[in-house]
């Protein structure tokens, strides 16, 4: 393992991604120990990084993939809400491995993308600062509020420092009304990573969001560990503010569509 004073040996989950590609561009060139793994090819992987192509469901493989590693940046998943099999076996099975991968192999923290939609049944005048219980909109969303209870249990009781970054959009630019308060923009993402990476934490959620001045999210608990976002989406207000769903519960609720996907509840009766 690295010295204290030296850079961590680190391992990036899911690099040929958009978020893993995105920090592995910002990121990669501070982090001499650089391993990459995804289950797909990764395209123009960093020089000095050690590619290691990788199913997260195999838990003996991951168990050799984080032999030797100090800290993890965790992006591996299926990005959008699917089956119960499919969630389940793509991004719960994995992190179950992972975690406790990291548990044999004393990784110290691990750096995770947690989602919105752990909590998109939350209205979206209701405070959010990370310390809230989930409200999960979607069988995707559950997924990342079990990943959130896992990584807490693995601090508890076992010392692996989690850092669940709940992200909003990641997309080049906002797109409509609800980006305006959600969006993070690539800069922004690789700085909360570094964050993670360095503070001082046992367990934490945060927002991954830039400095949007129409957030939902009150992220000063990422302020406080040294997360100063330097992006915004208020340049695009303008043109943006209309394009709403015109939807009374998904514009009213912070998952949007993933919350009005499958409802057959009563919605007077939600609260």
């Amino acid at each position: 393992m690295a010295n204290d004073t030296d850079p961590p040996r680190l391992l990036i989950t899911g690099a040929a991604g958009r978020l893993g590609t995105a920090v592995r561009r910002r990121l990669g060139p501070r982090y001499p120990h650089l391993r990459l793994t995804d289950i797909r090819p990764i395209p123009d992987p960093e020089a000095h990084a050690e590619v290691v192509q990788c199913d997260l469901a195999d838990a003996d493989a991951v168990r050799r993939l984080l032999e030797g590693i100090d800290a993890v940046v965790h992006f591996s998943g299926y990005p959008r809400e699917s089956s119960w099999a499919h969630i389940m076996q793509s991004n719960m099975v994995p992190a179950c491995n992972l975690w406790e991968a990291a548990r044999v192999a004393g990784t110290q923290r691990i750096v995770f993308a947690s989602s919105n939609h752990a909590v998109g049944f939350k209205r979206r005048d209701e405070p959010s600062d990370g310390t809230e219980r989930s409200r999960p909109d979607s069988r995707y969303g559950i997924g990342h509020a079990f990943t959130e209870n896992l990584a807490s249990f693995y601090a508890d009781k076992h010392g692996v420092r989690g850092f669940a970054m709940r992200v909003g959009t990641f997309v080049p630019e906002p797109a409509d009304a609800r980006t305006l308060s959600t969006w993070l923009s690539p800069d922004d993402l690789a700085q909360l990573v570094e964050v993670g990476l360095t503070a001082d934490y046992h367990f934490e959620i945060v927002y991954g969001v830039s400095r949007n001045s129409r957030s939902w999210w009150d992220n000063r608990r990422a302020e406080a560990l040294g997360y100063t976002p330097v992006d915004s989406a208020d340049g695009w207000a303008d043109r943006l503010k209309a394009l709403t769903l015109h939807d009374a519960l998904a514009d009213a609720r912070q998952g949007g569509t993933y919350v009005r996907d499958e409802f057959t509840a009563d919605p007077s009766r939600l609260p």
